[in-house]
Order: C-alpha cells, then sequence, then structure tokens
C-alpha cells in the first residue's frame, strides 16, 4: 500500500484546527432580562465563530455578529459548539421579545437532545434570577425536569445555573393562612445576602466565564447555586471563583 504522505499531514492537522476554530454559540431564551444578557455579553465577549439565537418569527437582529435562526420545536437545529438554553420572561416596551423563541420547562429534555445532535458538545441551563414571577414549574428552579435525563445525553460539559429556588406558591383561603403567610415572608430580609439571587448581568458574566475556562478544565455536569453566584458577583470578579471552583473535581 502506497503512503501519502500529504493526506497524512492534512488528517493530522484537522483535529487540531478545528480545536483552535473559535465555536459557534447557538442560544435559545433570548427574551427577558436573563435573556437579553445573555446575547448582549456573548457579543461583548468576541470569542464564538458566530451567535445564534433562536427565533419564532423573522427578525433583523440589527447587531453585528448577531444571527436569528428562524425555528420550530421539532425542526433540525444549525450546527453549533456551545448553547445556552435560558428560561425565563419578560416583555419590553418595544416588542421585540414576540420574536425569541421562549422555551418551557417540559421542552427541556426535547430541545437539549436537538442540540447534542446538531454537534454541541457544551450546554448551559440558566434558571431565572425572579422565579416568582413565573409559572410554578420555573419557581422550582426546573426541580421538577428530570435534569439526569438531560446530562445521560452525553453532553461533554453540562452546566445548570440556579441564582434562587423559591418553593411553590400555595393557595391559601382563609385569612389567618394569608396573615401567617405574610408575616412569615418578611423573614426574607433577614436572608443571608450571600443566598440572594444576583442581577442577571452578574448571572450571565459568570456563566461566560465558566464557557471560557471549562475548555481548560476537567468535563463532566456540574451545577452552580446561588452562594457560588454570589461570590462570583463580588469586586474581585468572576475569574478567580471559577477558576477555584472548575478546579475543584468534588461534585458541582
Amino acid at each position: 500500500m502506497t503512503l501519502d504522505p500529504l493526506g497524512a499531514l492534512q488528517a493530522v492537522a484537522r483535529p487540531a484546527a478545528a480545536a483552535l476554530r473559535p465555536p459557534r454559540l447557538l442560544l435559545a431564551g433570548a427574551g427577558g432580562a436573563l435573556g437579553r444578557a445573555a446575547v448582549e455579553e456573548a457579543l461583548a465577549r468576541g470569542r464564538y465563530a458566530e451567535v445564534g439565537v433562536l427565533t419564532v418569527a423573522p427578525l433583523q437582529p440589527g447587531l453585528r455578529g448577531l444571527k436569528a435562526v428562524p425555528w420550530t420545536a421539532g425542526g433540525a437545529l444549525p450546527p453549533a459548539d456551545v448553547a445556552i438554553v435560558v428560561f425565563d420572561r419578560g416583555r419590553d416596551h418595544y416588542g421585540r421579545d414576540e420574536a425569541w423563541h421562549l422555551p418551557e420547562p417540559e421542552d427541556l429534555l426535547a430541545l437539549a437532545g436537538g442540540l447534542h445532535a446538531a454537534g454541541v458538545h457544551t450546554l448551559a441551563v440558566l434558571c431565572p434570577v425572579s422565579p416568582s414571577l413565573l409559572p410554578q414549574a420555573l419557581q422550582q428552579g426546573l426541580a421538577d425536569l428530570d435534569e439526569q435525563a438531560v446530562a445521560a445525553l452525553g453532553f461533554e460539559r453540562l452546566l445548570f445555573v440556579r441564582p434562587t429556588q423559591d418553593a411553590p406558591r400555595e393557595t391559601l383561603a382563609s385569612w389567618p393562612e394569608r396573615l401567617a403567610r405574610w408575616m412569615l415572608s418578611q423573614l426574607r430580609y433577614m436572608i443571608p445576602q450571600r443566598e440572594q439571587p444576583v442581577r442577571a448581568a452578574a448571572v450571565v458574566d459568570f456563566v461566560f466565564e465558566v464557557l471560557q475556562q471549562w475548555r481548560e478544565a476537567a468535563p463532566g455536569t456540574r451545577v452552580a447555586g446561588a452562594p457560588l453566584l454570589w461570590a462570583a458577583a463580588q469586586a474581585g470578579g468572576s475569574e478567580g471563583v471559577v477558576r477555584e471552583w472548575l478546579g475543584d473535581r468534588r461534585p458541582g
């Protein structure tokens, strides 16, 4: 058999070139404060070959580097390397959020499966910053979803971010029950600051810092809760907190 030296060199160079190519990012859930902050941070970082955002209607993004990706549930997703799924709600005054695809909690497993099939190796799932304003499934921080099923899909790196996790609200009929609930609610002001939710901008800064550093750290599945996000949001910045967290090989 005749060896082809040039072909052998090209075969070796292809994986190396793929590793050096900036990753392609795909984002689902650009509506709401958290989703908009994720789009802004992705573009500001400038570390992605392209930033695609799922939409449900024709849209001219008007931002350099941002690509609208029309998509209906069940359809094929475009090739991507990294994906972020944001569960958040909120409408701006200009109706722009109407065009974004806003995933529902029960869609996560199917959406994650489509992303994995599209070549995504790193997936971040962001729960809402203010779940008390959202449907019950989101209030619980996606606790009712089978996150292990998402992990079983085989992502190289999987991150669940829970800025806070409120208990579901109960319907109280009598006034003594309502009065007692109101009195207990005042105790929220006594919650330590490090256990309170942080701003949307701080959450996405943490997420993108993880995505950046994780390429050089051990793969796996991690869960980031409120105390970790609070620590990353302090004056020192998220870089050192993320480096220490990713360097810790114990479960996240």
